[in-house]
């Protein structure tokens, strides 16, 4: 990439923004080359494609970030390739009831589901929580900005709301006593290969800042080994539930928590292959399954 052109290494053939070769040293009938291209835009640091009918580009809103300039939250990025289908990924963060494979991270958490909204591009569940065992990690108190040494005391004060608004996923954690949240996070699953086995985790984590200035960013290192441990345990539930998919043909779960079965049907219904136009078939084959 040089003066806003895409050079070849190989050939030396340069294109400009719209596709078009534009080398002058390159050979005859060259310049009838070009690339195919896609509406990008820029965003607090993340790049934007728009892989869609590029007619309506422009009338597709970017996602809000307002937290990264908000000087009362500290805001992490993090992400990497996780070795499963985009909608495990989905269906990992929606569903609480899995907290029992953190309890050593976290301790013995019982959650409640409080209800669920869904529409034509979203579905999004809330959760409350009650500790029932083991003790509060350091990095909780930090997120919370109070220690909880009995977990009876604070059951249930604490609200998450995690929501797919199609194609992308927030989470955030209401608590007692203070008007913001005290944490928000914004995620973004990408898809790596054709068969889409795997994606690339695009991740936004703001945490709010305590009363006590400086604290946050002095325990900003235990935070981030903290959620590095959380995120670890969860690509490894969702390698594992994509390995015995592919193992058994399919998913042979009889799935009853409706809102799992809503983001299956939001996904099967939003899911658009760039290739055929049509639902994406890995899409519709593991939401359907």
């Amino acid at each position: 990439m040089h003066n806003n052109l895409i050079t070849c290494m190989a050939h030396g053939i340069a294109f400009n923004h719209e596709g078009q070769s534009v080398a002058p040293n390159a050979q005859p009938g060259a310049t009838c080359l070009k690339l195919k291209t896609w509406a990008c835009q820029e965003k607090d640091g993340l790049l934007f494609v728009f892989m869609g009918d590029q007619t309506l580009a422009n009338t597709i809103p970017l996602p809000d970030f307002p937290r990264i300039s908000d000087r009362h939250y500290r805001t992490r990025r993090f992400g990497q390739v996780v070795n499963c289908h985009y909608s495990f990924m989905h269906e990992n963060l929606m569903d609480m009831n899995h907290q029992v494979l953190h309890s050593k991270l976290v301790g013995k958490m019982k959650p409640r589901f409080l209800g669920m909204e869904s529409g034509e591009s979203f579905v999004e569940a809330r959760y409350t929580f009650a500790r029932t065992g083991g003790k509060q990690p350091i990095s909780e108190a930090l997120i919370y900005g109070q220690r909880r040494r009995d977990g009876r005391d604070f059951a249930y004060r604490d609200i998450m709301t995690i929501r797919t608004q199609y194609p992308y996923q927030t989470l955030r954690i209401e608590t007692q006593g203070i008007d913001e949240p005290v944490m928000e996070l914004w995620i973004s699953y990408v898809p790596q290969d054709s068969e889409e086995l795997t994606n690339r985790v695009f991740g936004l984590l703001s945490i709010r800042r305590l009363k006590v200035p400086l604290l946050l960013d002095l325990a900003w290192p235990l935070l981030i080994a903290f959620t590095e441990r959380v995120f670890f345990e969860d690509r490894e539930i969702v390698e594992l539930e994509q390995r015995a998919w592919k193992d058994l043909g399919g998913d042979h779960n009889a799935e009853v928590f409706p809102v799992i079965l809503a983001l299956r049907q939001l996904l099967r219904a939003r899911g658009i292959s760039p290739d055929t136009g049509g639902l994406n078939h890995d899409t519709q084959k593991r939401a359907s399954s």
